[in-house]
């Protein structure tokens, strides 16, 4: 049994499924009809801060960044309402993408506004900005969009991080023959050629691919291959090549991981990409979960997860970036409130912006919500928090601002302000603006999208720089 919905599914309960239409959601059969609706008879409820949740494993893609830890965000929501004659079934998510197995049902929670995004924002959070189109890639069909996620920053990456090739390391070796290589051994030499017989015995130091790493790479391919695109195996052709010709056909175990991943030989700028591909290749090799589901699926819940959120974030943080060549951006900077005080507090506005020359400041707080510019998408608190952040900078700032993911294409006449809480003496301005994207987006129209919103920001920036 399994079935596949969007992340931040349902809030509004708008997408109630009919009892007579249960079997075919979940694509199973009359038999398990049974099983289903237990599930659902009574509210099951999957927070983070879940105690019986300890196997659900939440990756985040950006290390050595503050993440609020909130006990009470929601992964999925599964209940039941009787409505009239009948029931209706409902399935709520939060803001997590992946996979759970509860109660031996298979819940795949999806990117909501499809691949095109999802893999542009890995491209950020990798650091690829190359224009490249992946609609020309072939597509394969993955169920589990963690398994899609981990995937794609697995190949992505190695195929970066390998473009000065696969680390290597000096390995002392021993050769005996009529020619000498580095220093003679002199203990091997007394012991077998004297007298002299037209061999010597010597040691020297050989540059060798570091054989935990090869190990590690090539058995994470191996599990993933079946999942690859032929346009991604044929650009890793090489590489993979390598990996198989060096392989020393042993599977790592959880000590060669830990001493692959802390090899000096990353100390070498060269080879410093592979810190992230080792990262996500123990992750495809330690979670058996990716691809099937265990026998004790029916006993515990647990899954594998990406915070969505997250990685919105991270990609408009860059966006940012890029496009505003006069700032400097920076990510969850830390806003310390009455440090000497008993109650004293952190605040962590998820972008802010700070002119090169004039020090003028522009804060905005990212929410991968809907966004259609009504007023139910404008959610009270988010609307308090980024005013809170606005009122720390005082008279340095000079624009505000909620970015979202938006369905329509943004209309400034009513999503921005001129002033900050629209009274006239506070001349900030407030915006709510962001990405317009959907489904059905293709990548030249998701890049304008991008041009479009960097212009708005860029002109809304010049009226007060």
């Amino acid at each position: 049994m399994q079935i596949t919905v969007p992340v931040n599914h349902n809030f509004h309960e708008e997408s109630p499924i009919k009892e007579s239409a249960l079997t075919d959601a979940f694509h199973a059969c009359t038999d398990q009809l049974k099983c289903l609706k237990e599930i659902f008879s009574s509210v099951n409820e999957l927070n983070t801060g879940n105690p019986d949740l300890k196997k659900v494993k939440i990756v985040s893609l950006k290390q050595g960044r503050h993440f609020t830890a909130d006990n009470n965000r929601l992964i999925l929501k599964m209940y039941s309402k009787e409505k009239k004659s009948t029931k209706e079934y409902y399935i709520q998510t939060g803001l997590y993408a992946g996979v759970i197995f509860h109660k031996g049902c298979k819940i795949n929670i999806s990117s909501r506004y499809g691949d095109i995004l999802l893999h542009r924002m890995l491209n950020f959070v990798l650091d690829i900005f190359i224009d490249c189109n992946p609609e020309k890639a072939q597509k394969q069909n993955i169920e589990n969009p963690y398994l899609h996620i981990i995937k794609y920053l697995f190949v992505q990456s190695l195929e970066k991080a390998a473009i000065l090739g696969i680390p290597q390391e000096y390995k002392r070796d021993i050769q005996r023959s009529s020619k000498l290589r580095g220093n003679i051994n002199i203990a091997e030499y007394i012991k077998r050629d004297i007298p002299f017989q037209g061999k010597i015995t010597s040691v020297f130091n050989e540059r060798k691919y570091v054989q935990e790493i090869v190990d590690v790479l090539h058995v994470a391919i191996k599990k993933i291959e079946n999942f690859m695109s032929s346009e991604d195996q044929k650009r890793l052709l090489g590489i993979i090549q390598l990996l198989q010709q060096e392989f020393s056909g042993y599977y790592p175990s959880h000590r060669i991981i830990e001493k692959a991943k802390n090899n000096p030989s990353f100390n070498n700028p060269m080879y410093a990409g592979f810190r992230n591909v080792l990262r996500y290749a123990e992750i495809i090799l330690q979670n058996d979960g990716l691809t099937q589901n265990k026998q004790d699926n029916q006993l515990s819940t647990h899954g594998y997860l990406f915070d969505i959120a997250e990685l919105f974030e991270i990609y408009l943080e860059k966006l940012l970036s890029r496009g505003l060549e006069n700032w400097n951006v920076t990510g969850q900077e830390n806003l310390a409130l009455y440090h000497k005080q008993f109650y004293r507090r952190s605040m962590f506005p998820d972008i802010v912006l700070k002119h090169k020359v004039n020090n003028k400041i522009a804060v905005f707080d990212v929410k991968f919500k809907k966004m259609e510019m009504v007023n139910a998408d404008v959610d009270r608190n988010d609307l308090h928090q980024i005013h809170s952040y606005a009122g720390f900078y005082n008279t340095n700032l000079v624009l505000a601002g909620l970015l979202y993911p938006f369905t329509k294409e943004v209309n400034t006449h009513i999503s921005h302000s001129k002033h900050l809480y629209g009274n006239e003496e506070l001349p900030p301005s407030f915006i709510i603006d962001g990405i317009h994207v959907n489904a059905l987006q293709n990548f030249n129209s998701l890049k304008q999208a991008e041009i479009s919103f960097i212009e708005r920001i860029k002109s809304l920036l010049a009226i007060h720089c």
